[in-house]
């Protein structure tokens, strides 16, 4: 297969200012009561979230729960991340680093560094999620299930990218979840179906706008 997703390289994202706005980060269950949450462990321990919490800026809020209230009374949106502290972004770019290496072995630590980058934001770009612009989720039904998008939240594989070439309900789940993400307002980090950014410079690359709004908390 020769399936290769266009992603932005972080030279390009480095070189896009930052004019902070200095909008204030919010809880999301604040703004909709209807959304499930259940925060990766990690950034989640970093900030001593209690099970209702999840920060995002107040933009990124209102826009999650204008998509939910969209939504069918038969489907909920799932948020595994929100707002991640950069000590947080650290420790798990050090985890994933880890499990490439494991993965490929034979790599020197210059090639582990460029692959880890594809999926795991390298702390010195300003990384999505300690902007609290950037969200990671998913979609569940009536019976708190999970809808099939081909893989699981955080899979390190070429299947988690957004558009990779399923076929059947899985790509309609993808394009359902495209459609109502973008039509929010969201853009998409392309080799991960699960990541939506608003206001930082994957938004701004992507967006073609001069700025992004956004700077790390």
């Amino acid at each position: 297969m020769n399936f290769k997703p266009n992603c932005v390289k972080d030279e390009e994202l480095i070189k896009i200012p930052v004019k902070n706005c200095k909008e204030k980060l919010v809880n999301l269950r604040d703004y909709n009561k209807e959304i499930i949450m259940e925060i990766e462990e990690e950034s989640k321990k970093s900030q001593n979230l209690k099970e209702t919490e999840c920060f995002v800026r107040e933009s990124v809020a209102i826009m999650l729960s204008q998509i939910q209230s969209s939504l069918s009374n038969n489907l909920c949106l799932k948020i595994i991340d929100g707002y991640r502290p950069m000590e947080a972004q650290k420790r798990i770019y050090t985890q994933v680093f880890s499990e490439i290496k494991s993965k490929f072995p034979n790599l020197a630590d210059k090639e582990l560094k460029k692959e880890t980058d594809k999926w795991v934001a390298n702390p010195r770009i300003i990384p999505p999620h300690t902007t609290g612009g950037a969200v990671d989720l998913t979609i569940m039904d009536k019976n708190l299930k999970e809808l099939d998008f081909g893989t699981k939240v955080n899979t390190i594989s070429i299947k988690a990218a957004t558009e990779f070439p399923f076929k059947n309900k899985t790509k309609e789940n993808r394009i359902f979840l495209i459609k109502i993400m973008t039509k929010a307002g969201f853009v998409n980090y392309p080799l991960e179906w699960w990541h939506w950014s608003y206001g930082d410079r994957i938004w701004a690359y992507y967006k073609k706008k001069p700025f992004a709004i956004y700077n790390s908390i």
